[in-house]
């Protein structure tokens, strides 16, 4: 499956990085929208809620999302995946991510 250049509409194969029409990085393409995920009220284990999230990070920084938005609860999950984004914001995975202010269980990525 290929990508559409969000500056040009040209169809690009997987694993190409700048389009070859335009020249502009497919990577930090994005069309300003957010993608909310719950990855903790279905039972899941911390382990499980991780992967969730890593699996979905993962996805949206390779689609045309600005944002992720990840419904993580008030427990020991929403501690794992603070500790987890900090580790993924220092590999320059995620760009920035901050708990809502109105929602203490939601936290917000920032993704490209």
């Amino acid at each position: 499956m290929g990508k559409i250049c969000l500056d040009c509409g040209m169809s690009i194969d997987e694993g190409i990085s700048r389009c070859p029409k335009c020249d502009n990085f497919l990577d930090s393409q994005h069309d300003g929208s957010i993608t909310t995920i719950d990855i903790a009220h279905e039972g899941e284990t911390v382990d499980e809620a991780l992967c969730k999230m890593l699996a979905e990070v993962e996805a949206a920084r390779n689609g045309v999302e600005l944002y992720l938005r990840l419904i993580v609860g008030s427990g020991v999950i929403r501690d794992e995946v603070l500790a987890a984004l900090r580790g993924l914001q220092a590999d320059g995975d995620v760009k920035s991510f901050e708990v809502e202010s109105s929602n203490a269980g939601a936290i917000k990525l920032r993704l490209k």
